[in-house]
């Protein structure tokens, strides 16, 4: 019985050794957490000490792709002041400001400041970066040609001019199509809510095909820049009424409905053109007091306008008149009012990008 006393007595003792041993180790490692702590805080906040510091520390994070930012500093910065590093840094990672950021500060112990940055999910918006006008040139008429409208770019110079005159000079890839500018300096094209993707693309499809079906009708080997580009102005007034009417803006309507305006009228001659190889395009401003649309063509070395709208007389199959065929500017002048601004004669060699 004693010896069974003894034995619990040392079990009892052995169990709070261990127990002892555990607790302390446990103290052991909490203080090594501890310590290891405040080194990666300090490496997360970093010190900035200038402006310049403060944009790269925003580039590193963005390209890290952070929603949170923080670091220390011993200066005071100002709202204005961390938005333009933040946007100048996003810049280099091709994103812009475009939704909601919060800034909040506060001032540590030592008397440093701790900044820290919450980015929503769309704080950034997704830009692709233009350097030149050509380079915009080119983007606008991708986005025409494919429909596809979810890029935004964004440039130091604006380009957004560029966009809006290279869709008037192509209507025939303009079906309800608008520029848009956001106040951050983004912009882009995007449709109305009148068509959808599919319905888009199913109109601009058609209006293709017909326009290559309508060239090969009046299109001959061997022809002259002369001779296509009238027998496309006669193609078009023959198989195409004047008319306000559904699509009648359009390359589509002109085409395939066979009825137009004069916008349809020239886009329809800027997609038939593209196929024999004319380089053509749309000529916007007013005329007889109205808006009016009509075409400037390289016909051989020599630059011309023509409008087949002015030259359809409304009489089916004989009503086709040459008065605004292959004419100069001067005549074209005469009762046609535009801004060479917004049509210079330039533009034209862009009709590569559009066949």
């Amino acid at each position: 019985m004693f010896k069974l006393f003894c034995e619990n007595i040392k079990n009892a003792m052995q169990r709070r050794k261990q127990l002892a041993v555990m607790l302390l180790c446990l103290l052991l490692t909490t203080a090594g957490c501890l310590v290891l702590q405040e080194p990666i805080q300090t490496l997360a906040a970093q010190n900035v000490t200038s402006l310049e510091q403060m944009e790269k520390v925003f580039r590193q994070s963005i390209k890290k792709g952070k929603d949170t930012i923080s670091f220390h500093s011993s200066n005071m910065y100002t709202t204005a002041q961390i938005q333009n590093e933040l946007n100048d840094a996003a810049k280099t990672q091709n994103r812009l400001l475009a939704g909601s950021i919060q800034i909040t500060r506060q001032t540590e112990s030592t008397g440093r400041n701790r900044y820290k940055i919450e980015l929503s999910k769309d704080a950034l918006m997704k830009v692709r970066v233009l350097k030149s006008e050509s380079a915009a040139v080119k983007a606008a008429a991708k986005i025409l040609k494919t429909g596809k409208y979810s890029a935004n770019f964004y440039s130091d110079k604006s380009y957004y001019d560029v966009f809006h005159r290279i869709l008037q000079q192509h209507p025939e890839f303009n079906y309800d199509t608008s520029v848009w500018r956001s106040s951050n300096g983004a912009y882009g094209y995007h449709r109305s809510a009148s068509l959808t993707k599919a319905q888009q693309e199913s109109k601009m499809e058609a209006a293709d095909r017909a326009a290559q079906e309508a060239v090969k009708k009046c299109i001959k080997s061997g022809m002259s820049d002369r001779k296509k580009a009238k027998a496309i102005h006669d193609y078009i007034i023959n198989n195409c009424r004047y008319l306000n009417a559904q699509d009648s803006f359009t390359a589509y309507g002109a085409l395939v409905n066979g009825t137009a305006v004069c916008q349809g009228y020239a886009a329809a001659f800027n997609l038939m053109a593209g196929k024999c190889g004319l380089m053509s395009m749309t000529v916007c401003g007013t005329a007889r007091g109205g808006a009016h649309a009509w075409n400037y063509v390289k016909i051989g070395n020599r630059y011309r306008y023509i409008d087949c709208t002015w030259d359809d007389t409304g009489m089916i199959g004989k009503g086709i008149i040459y008065n605004y065929f292959s004419v100069t500017a001067r005549k074209m002048q005469l009762d046609h009012i535009w801004n060479k601004k917004d049509f210079p004669s330039k533009d034209i060699k862009y009709y590569k990008y559009f066949v």
